[in-house]
């Protein structure tokens, strides 16, 4: 097989199969994973509170702040329910990243603890 014709069936493979990755907005076409599920709801609790988040994308992690910032690769991974214990405004934020997909939309909820 030609040189040529290596970088030809590489092109077409790339085309078809997308060079996509965590953290590629575009995906070139990829489907993004689910957006995470984060329970309970935003509103007003008593503290503490326990918060639960959940992904339905297969093999997905998720990424998770409780400091209002947008989550990175770089953020904590969620690795189960947590308590707020501290009262006042929190905003947590999470996005789920899998394998083949694209970065999920990111899901929010604000808390008032009491």
């Amino acid at each position: 097989m030609s040189i040529k014709s290596l970088l030809a069936v590489s092109l077409l493979l790339l085309i078809n199969l997308g060079c996509g990755g965590y953290g590629s907005g575009s995906g070139m076409g990829m489907t993004p994973a689910a957006a995470p599920q984060i329970a309970p709801s935003s509103g007003t609790y008593p503290a503490p509170l326990t918060v639960t988040i959940s992904e339905s994308t297969p093999g997905a992690v998720i990424y998770v702040t409780t400091d209002g910032t947008m989550p990175t690769q770089s953020s904590p991974i969620y690795q189960g329910p947590f308590s707020l214990t501290q009262a006042g405004a929190v905003k947590i934020q999470a996005v789920a990243s899998a394998g083949g997909y694209s970065t999920s939309s990111v899901a929010i909820a604000n808390f008032t603890l009491q």
